[in-house]
């Protein structure tokens, strides 16, 4: 009984879970179109019906034989008329109507009278079917004058199954005509027609006959059309059960999972009522396409049910088996269905992936955190999980950590348990296996030590310094702790509920507000400093912020907060300022030490703040303890009264006991006991008090009679002690003496000094000691020797050494002032290196000339948050920095701060001052590190803030690179974008020349606007690139960053500036591959840098200068043009060190003037060889300009004929020192396509690698020099490696000095006479500008092709015109 009862439970359970799954669904049911009532048609008719509705739709029909057929395109559909004659169902989309877009009409042709029954449409996404909700049906007669009754199978004997409880029975004679007549007869043995008033006809459902009619009887219908008696199947009635209990699917577990070949067995049993008829069906994936199974029934009794069981059986399962398997067991009661899922693989697998990602946070204390993962595999897998390499058992150390199916879970987490943690995943029957790997990070709340350590109330002595501190820890640690002040005053108490016991108690806990931000221009207490540094301590990485108060002035309420991502702490520091430090002590007076007879007075003061009820008391000498208690002090002291007064100044209060005429016997202890407000506890502090007995004056040692000459020194000493201590004096001839010149009272009058005695000194000289108890005294004799006339003679010797000491020192000031005088053309590298041109403005007018608006370019500076130093020089610093909004909150940006360091002088600061003035005229520019604000109120030091570059100096980027660079172009869709834009970005016309629009620079008011105005005046930003880290270096991009830096060099030349120091270190890489001009400045420390040769009393940059800026200290456009081509060699050489391995000396620079050049880079193509040699003519007005350089350079990045190979850079076996880089010999078809292609621009450039021309020499060559050709003497130093660098490289001033004279020499005798480098024939320069008429003359060399002539050369300078009638260059070899 109890299980019948929860069976129809559950049964009524889910019948109002479907009513209510059906009731919530907001929607219409479908309607048909047509009259509502039943339909009626004739045999071999075609029926149509059409159903609208708000869903998907769907129809089933009586007749389960017919095919159905669905046409869902609209277009493809046929009349209704054009319906094929064959027997079937065709199910079509039809047109919707507002609020109802969904239409299906539903054909049958050649209807039957087995057709007949009810049609229904329904929701075809919906699983629960109900008429008036989710379905609409209409009953349907196919009028068969040859079939009146229905037979749906053809068994003549059915079976009518009723229940005990049924007191009627349903006859279903269904009939194909509803107006059809039919009689009911009773078989036995003979026809008999049961006409009873309780039998009723339904022409849908049949007759409705009471049980005991027809219970153990045969029976029948009949019906007569045209004459013609028809009679339905033969019935008879059969008692069964009718209960359903239960319906189960085996195996339980859903997915069953089977491998291809294997056997697939599913067992659905039904729990029935016994002798209940239960008839089962399977739907499976291929039952259309009649798939083999087995399906074998079997039946068994048990205590109180009886088991229907279907066993479902599939032999060599394949993957098209997979699918959903459901089995339906129906009785008369109801029917029940369930599924399972059953995948079927190609072979055993494993599937591992992370589930929320590799990277788990958690916090310290947190309750749990689990690693989890996605495993899919088959057959079943064992899993591992390893922490650190470790794999993670039951041992103890492993408890809090607990092994799940898909997860490791691990409990009460700390710090200890971040680490890396991998699960590997094992399948060892197919030896499969994979793992993943985790990194645990534990984050930790900050703590703050000292709330532990200190207390929270402390008096500071009132005046003192005072130095605060928050040592916080934290996972992550806190980057900054901030500091907060309040006023001194009560706060507020927030009640907490805490259990405690049975008894629930309220814990009080201050609740203070009004909190401020500490301003050190308007604080009560003077903060003199507030630093945040990161230290170890205690073996860990914490965040130790200190706040110096200069003057503790007024007791405030000071809190400092930690913060971190994951929590904050914070710490109450109650500054208690006190003239009281202890809380209360005891002060003697008018001395520590009194006499006898001296009036003593003994001060108590104890801070209200803290204590009260003041007493004094005076221990008993015969019983004073070793300890002083407090508790027991009444036992052994004497209480003793006292003056009670309050200072309200101090807040605290003084009892004054006072000791008139005190006496030897008043000596002893005295304590003083106060009281703790909050405590209650008595504190105590004892106070000796010795007494002096009164003593005469007495010698220790008498005035001793002296001897002395004219002009000597005298002293005397009057030794004497007493009680009180003697006032002295002295009389000589017993007249007093006093202290005048040349006489002198030392150390109380206890020493007479006679400077320089003369003769009127001798005499008699009496020392008087006089105190309280008497006085004394004590003579001697002083006798005089010589004359004073000797003294003039040495009165002259000291006024002539004056003199001469005098003009010694005068003349020496003057010989450093002449030294000193700068001359204001040499500069002083070590300050500024970007300067205004000289021939415009003066240098030491350039600070004074330009201006400075503020109100366009002041940042306040409580808008920056300063960070880490990115860079210091001796006399300045570059810091990392974040710019605020006007919150003080929001991070705009990140930006780099230049200032000076600590103690810089007032020229340091000018020239800071000049650099912001120089970069305000120079404007801004995408390649140039452009001006954001300044910081130049006298609040603070002075701040330059400009552009920030986060991959620092092309420099170290360049020699980072070297093994990740792809020395071949890359000729990706993606890369031949970027150059593309950034040629637009350059202003670049591709067919013309370089226009080059300055912009003014944009000033920050705020932060925002400052990224919206460099948004509008930039140029078109390149495409958004991955992190440079993560990308390899090519031969374009060692291109891309040539034309960037003199697409930069050009705009600072059109506003007449020069930079003076331009090299790779100089250069700056940002994001999307873009470089900036930036000037270090005062931010470099050129004292340390090896790059920076002292010259002088300067140091100068020697590897990169022009010789005229060596040898005259010119510095002009052209100058830098001669850097750039050292610039050049940099870049191809992946950062390397120019000059590799030359001594910077006298020997270095001569043959610098004289011709001698750098050889090509390994990376360097001989058309950017012919580039630096170009930019290192002797002669600065043939070298070429800024704009012909952004010109060539933009041409070469956009060539497309140069070769996609890397270009060949080894060596021959023997070194001519002047090698070219090139990838292949062209070939004869290339020749003349190469040459016809390219843009005029090309026959005014260096050679190409794509047109390299052999033939026979008609001319000498002048070939150029270089350093390795030509071997350095022997000296005592020693050659550096390429990536050393020179810093033990020195030039005297002397040596250079003499260099300069020389130079100047022979320009005044031979004019212009210096050898020139590279020759120039006169034929070809008409086709050239002046800088590249040099290069036709020059030979070049390939390692692999042996000897260009001149004659190519000649060839490519000349017009396309001109190179073809004089014949193309035969595309041949030496080789």
């Amino acid at each position: 009984m109890k299980r019948d009862f929860t069976l129809y439970s559950r049964i009524w359970i889910g019948i109002a879970y479907f009513s209510g799954l059906v009731i919530g669904f907001s929607m219409t049911p479908p309607t048909l179109d047509g009259p509502r009532k039943d339909l009626v048609i004739q045999a071999d008719d075609t029926l149509t019906i059409t159903c609208r509705g708000e869903r998907t739709l769907d129809w089933s029909w009586p007749e389960q034989s017919l095919n159905k057929f669905e046409v869902s395109d609209r277009k493809d559909q046929q009349p209704t008329t054009d319906i094929p004659t064959q027997r079937a169902v065709w199910v079509r989309e039809c047109q919707g109507v507002p609020g109802k877009p969904y239409c299906k009409t539903l054909a049958v042709t050649k209807a039957q009278g087995n057709d007949s029954g009810y049609y229904r449409c329904f929701y075809q996404d919906i699983h629960v079917i109900i008429d008036g909700t989710t379905a609409v049906s209409t009953y349907v007669f196919v009028r068969d004058l040859n079939q009146p009754f229905i037979r749906r199978n053809t068994n003549k004997l059915e079976p009518i199954f009723i229940a005990n409880s049924d007191t009627r029975v349903e006859v279903p004679c269904l009939v194909t005509d509803p107006d059809l007549k039919v009689t009911l007869y009773l078989y036995e043995g003979t026809p008999v027609a049961l006409d009873d008033k309780d039998i009723t006809w339904n022409s849908k459902t049949g007759w409705s006959v009471p049980r005991h009619l027809l219970e153990s009887k045969f029976f029948y219908c009949a019906a007569t059309v045209l004459s013609k008696e028809h009679t339905s199947s033969l019935f008879m009635v059969h008692t069964t059960g009718r209960k359903f209990y239960e319906l189960k699917l085996f195996p339980e577990d859903s997915p069953v999972e089977l491998i291809m070949g294997e056997v697939l067995t599913l067992n659905c049993t039904a729990l029935v009522e016994f002798d209940a008829g239960v008839e089962f069906k399977w739907l499976y994936p291929g039952k259309k396409e009649d798939r083999a199974t087995s399906i074998q029934p079997l039946r068994a009794n048990r205590e109180r049910v009886a088991e229907a069981t279907s066993i479902f059986t599939i032999h060599n399962v394949t993957v098209k088996d997979s699918g959903f398997y459901t089995c339906s067991a129906k009785t008369l009661e109801r029917s029940l269905e369930r599924s399972i899922h059953v995948i079927v693989h190609e072979k055993p697998f494993i599937s591992l992936d992370y589930r929320n990602g590799p990277d788990v946070e958690a916090t310290s204390g947190q309750k749990s955190v689990k690693l989890s993962v996605k495993i899919s595999a088959y057959p079943t897998t064992e899993t591992q999980w390893y922490k650190n390499g470790r794999l993670i058992t039951k041992r103890p150390e492993f408890s809090r950590l607990k092994s799940q199916s898909q997860a490791l879970e691990i409990r009460d987490v700390c710090v200890q348990d971040a680490g890396n943690y991998t699960v590997v995943v094992k399948n060892s029957e197919p030896s499969l296996e994979k793992t993943l790997s985790f990194t645990l990070i534990v984050n930790v709340p900050p703590q703050i030590h000292e709330k532990l350590a200190a207390a929270p109330t402390n008096p500071y002595r009132k005046g003192s310094r005072q130095t605060l501190t928050c040592t916080a820890y934290g996972l992550p640690a806190p980057t900054t702790i901030t500091w907060q002040w309040r006023p001194w005053g009560p706060c507020g108490l927030n009640s907490a509920r805490h259990n405690r016991g049975r008894r629930g108690q309220r814990d009080k806990t201050p609740n203070c507000q009004n909190w401020q931000d500490i301003d050190r221009e308007h604080a009560v207490n003077d903060i003199e400093s507030i630093e945040t540094l990161a230290e170890v301590v205690d073996g860990k990485n914490k965040t130790v912020s200190r706040m110096v108060i200069a003057n503790a002035d007024v007791s405030v309420m000071y809190k400092c907060t930690a913060e971190n991502k994951v929590g904050k702490d914070e710490r109450w520091i109650y500054f208690y300022v006190t003239i009281i430090p202890e809380g209360f002590g005891i002060d003697l007076q008018p001395t520590e030490e009194p006499l006898e007879q001296d009036t003593v007075s003994l001060e108590c003061s104890a801070d209200n703040y803290t204590y009260e009820n003041l007493q004094w008391y005076r221990l008993n000498p015969q019983a004073v303890p070793p300890v002083l208690d407090c508790k027991s002090l009444h036992q052994y002291a004497e209480a003793l009264g006292g003056e009670l007064s309050f200072e309200d100044s101090n807040n605290s209060w003084v009892l004054k006991l006072s000791i008139p005429n005190i006496q030897l016997q008043d000596e002893g202890n005295y304590v003083c006991e106060v009281q703790n407000r909050r405590t209650g506890e008595k504190h105590c502090h004892r106070k000796y008090v010795p007494v002096k007995a009164l003593e005469p004056p007495r010698y220790r040692h008498n005035p001793t009679n002296q001897t002395v000459n004219v002009s000597e020194s005298l002293q005397m000493q009057c030794d004497v002690e007493g009680t009180p201590l003697p006032q002295l004096s002295w009389f000589k001839d017993n007249q007093p003496l006093h202290q005048i010149s040349g006489i002198q009272l030392q150390d109380s009058n206890r020493t007479l000094s006679i400077q320089r005695v003369r003769e009127e000194d001798a005499g008699i000289y009496t020392c008087t000691a006089c105190n309280l108890r008497g006085c004394i005294q004590a003579s001697a004799t002083v006798s005089v020797i010589g004359s004073d006339d000797k003294t003039n003679v040495e009165i002259v010797i000291l006024i002539g050494t004056g003199v001469i000491a005098i003009f010694f020192w005068a003349l020496l000031i003057l010989i450093f002032c002449n030294v000193k005088r700068v001359n204001p053309a040499d500069i002083k590298t070590g300050y500024l290196s970007i300067i205004m041109d000289p021939a415009e403005v003066p240098l030491e007018e350039q600070c004074e000339y330009l201006p400075y608006d503020s109100s366009q370019w002041e940042i306040p500076r409580d808008r920056l948050r300063l960070g880490k130093v990115l860079g210091h020089g001796a006399f300045g610093k570059v810091i990392e920095a974040s710019i605020f909004g006007k919150d003080k909150k929001t991070s705009i940006e990140t930006v780099a701060v230049k200032m000076l360091k600590e103690g810089a002088t007032a020229s340091e600061h000018k020239a800071l001052m000049s650099e912001l003035k120089i970069l305000i005229h120079i404007g801004h520019h995408l390649n140039v590190v452009n001006l954001l604000g300044a910081c130049t109120e006298p609040s603070g030091p002075l701040m330059v803030v400009v552009e920030y570059c986060k991959y620092g100096n092309l420099s170290n980027y360049l020699r980072a690179k070297r093994e990740f660079f792809l020395p071949y172009r890359d000729r990706s869709p993606k890369t031949q974008s970027q150059v593309r834009r950034m040629i637009e970005a350059g202003h670049v016309d591709p067919c013309g020349s370089p226009k080059p629009s300055p912009s003014t620079s944009s000033p920050i008011h705020s932060p925002t606007q400052a990224k919206d105005k460099g948004r509008q005046k930039s140029p078109p930003a390149v495409e958004k690139m991955d992190d440079l880290w993560k990308t390899p270096l090519t031969i374009e991009d060692l291109i891309c960053y040539s034309f960037q830096v003199a697409r930069g060099m050009e705009f600072l030349a059109s506003r007449k500036c020069i930079h003076r120091d331009l090299a790779a270190r100089n250069i700056l890489l940002s994001e999307n591959n873009v470089v900036k001009i930036c000037d270090f400045g005062l931010a470099r420390d050129i004292y340390k840098d090896p790059d920076y040769v002292r010259k002088g009393n300067a140091r100068l940059p020697l590897k990169w200068m022009a010789p005229e800026s060596i040898f005259d200290k010119v510095y002009t456009s052209q100058s830098d043009v001669w850097s750039f081509g050292v610039l050049l060699w940099e870049i191809f050489s992946l950062g390397a060190s120019p000059y590799p391995g030359i001594q910077i000396d006298e020997e270095f620079c001569k043959r610098l003037k004289d011709g001698t050049r750098m050889r090509a880079p390994d990376n360097a193509s001989p058309e950017i060889y012919g580039i630096m040699l170009a930019c290192w003519q002797g002669e600065p007005r043939e070298r070429p300009t800024f704009p012909a350089l952004v010109q060539i350079l933009g041409d070469l990045l956009q060539d497309n004929s140069l070769p996609d190979g890397p270009f060949n850079v080894s060596q021959s076996s023997e070194d001519d020192g002047f090698s070219q880089a090139s990838s292949r010999p062209p070939s004869e078809e290339e020749l003349p396509i190469g040459f016809n292609t390219l843009s005029t621009r090309y026959y005014n450039c260096v050679p190409f690698a794509g047109c390299v021309l052999v033939g026979p020499s008609k001319t000498n060559h002048s070939r150029v020099k270089t350093f390795e050709e030509l071997p350095l003497e022997m000296t005592s130093h020693k050659a550096h490696h390429d990536s050393q660098t020179d810093s033990g490289m020195v030039l005297a001033s002397e040596e250079l000095e003499r260099l300069e004279h020389k130079h100047r020499g022979k320009n005044l005798h031979a004019g212009r006479s210096t050898e020139r480098l590279i020759t120039s024939p006169s034929q070809s320069s008409r086709h050239r500008p002046a800088f590249l008429s040099q290069l036709s003359g020059q030979t070049f060399y390939n390692n692999e092709y042996g000897q260009l002539s001149e004659e190519g050369v000649c060839h490519f300078f000349a017009s396309p015109d001109e190179a073809v009638s004089e014949g193309a260059c035969p595309a041949t070899s030496n080789l």
